[in-house]
C-alpha cells in the first residue's frame, strides 16, 4: 500500500506530506493506514491499491479516510464491510449495529476558498454560513442518492484540514447550534428564519426530510500536541425523527446529540457523553480514551 500511494498521480498536501515526510506524526498516520488496510479482505485490498494508482488528489483523501472509518468501525465490533455493493448503489461501509443493517457514506470537508482571507501576514477566513452551506448541500445530496436503499444510512463527516468544526456542522443539519437550540427552550416546526438557508433535517417532527439518514457522525482525527500519536475526536448527531432510530451509544464512547419532544412540542437536544472524550489510534486492538485539551494533550 505505501508504494501504491507514493506512486498514485495526483496528491493533495496531506497525503503527499504523509507519503514522503521523516516527521513523526506524518509516519504515525501512514502506520495507522497500512495497519487498517490489513483488515480488508483480499478482494477489497486488490480494489484499493486499483484506485491508488488511478486517483488523484481529492479522491485519494476520501479512499484514506474510508478506511479510517472502516478501522474504527472494526474496533467497535461494527462488522463493517468496504464498498459492498447494494442493488445499483455501493456505499462506503455496510455495518451491523444490533440487530439491524447500516448503510454508510464517508466523505472529507474543508473551509470553501472563497472564505480564506490573508491579513496582515496572517490566514484566516471571514465566513457568513458558507461552511455550514458547503457540508449541508452535500449531505442532502447523500440522504437523496441512498433514499432508495434496503437500509438506513450514517453518514461520516470527516473535518479536513480542521478549518471547519462540529458547530459548522450542527447548524447544516438543524439550522443552528446545538447549544443556541437548548437555549431557546428547543425548536418547535421551523428550524430558523425565513433568510436561513440550512438546516437540511426541518423542520422537525414527523414532517422531517431525509429521515433515512439516522445520524450524521462529525470527526476530526488529529497529531496529539503531546506528539505521541494520533486522535480521534466525533460526535454521533441523531436525526430527530428517523425511520430507524439508530441506538445511543452505538459508536464507541463518543457523544450523542439526541433529540427529545417536551409536553410543549419543543424539540430538545440532549447531549449524552463526554464532550471532550477522544480516543487513541494507536495500532492495535485496545483503544484508549481520555478526556483531551490543549492545555492537558496526551
Amino acid at each position: 500500500m505505501i508504494r501504491a500511494l507514493a506512486g498514485a498521480p495526483g496528491l493533495s498536501g496531506w497525503a503527499k506530506w504523509m507519503a514522503t515526510s521523516a516527521d513523526r506524526a506524518a509516519k504515525d498516520a501512514l502506520q495507522f493506514f497500512c495497519h487498517a488496510f490489513g483488515y480488508l479482505e483480499p478482494r477489497a485490498q486488490t480494489k484499493v491499491l486499483r484506485r491508488l494508482r488511478s486517483a488523484d488528489g481529492s479522491n485519494v483523501d476520501g479512499l484514506l479516510h474510508e478506511l479510517l472509518m472502516f478501522d474504527v468501525c472494526r474496533r467497535f465490533g461494527l462488522c463493517p464491510e468496504f464498498e459492498p455493493q447494494s442493488g445499483a448503489k455501493t456505499p462506503d461501509l455496510r455495518l451491523s449495529i444490533g440487530d439491524r443493517i447500516y448503510f454508510a457514506d464517508v466523505f472529507v470537508t474543508s473551509r470553501p476558498v472563497k472564505t480564506r482571507i490573508t491579513f496582515q501576514g496572517s490566514e484566516g477566513y471571514k465566513d457568513s454560513g458558507e461552511a455550514a452551506k458547503k457540508m449541508a448541500d452535500a449531505l442532502a445530496l447523500k440522504a437523496a442518492r441512498y433514499a432508495k436503499l434496503s437500509a438506513a444510512v450514517l453518514v461520516f463527516v470527516v473535518l479536513g484540514g480542521h478549518d471547519v468544526g462540529h458547530l459548522d456542522l450542527e447548524i447544516a443539519l438543524y439550522g443552528s447550534a446545538i447549544g443556541e437550540i437548548a437555549a431557546a427552550g428547543g425548536l418547535k416546526v421551523r428550524c430558523h428564519k425565513d433568510w436561513h438557508t440550512h438546516g437540511v433535517f426541518c423542520p422537525p417532527g414527523p414532517e422531517a426530510r431525509h429521515r433515512n439518514v439516522s445520524a450524521v457522525v462529525s470527526c476530526d482525527w488529529f497529531a496529539s500536541l503531546a506528539r505521541t500519536g494520533r486522535r480521534l475526536h466525533c460526535v454521533v448527531y441523531h436525526h430527530w425523527n428517523p425511520d430507524v432510530v439508530l441506538p445511543l451509544g452505538s459508536f464507541g464512547r463518543f457523544p450523542d446529540v439526541h433529540f427529545d419532544q417536551n409536553s410543549k412540542g419543543h424539540f430538545v437536544p440532549s447531549v449524552t457523553g463526554i464532550p471532550n472524550l477522544v480516543m487513541s489510534t494507536s495500532p492495535g486492538n485496545e483503544t484508549k480514551w481520555a478526556p483531551y485539551s490543549a492545555n492537558r494533550p496526551w
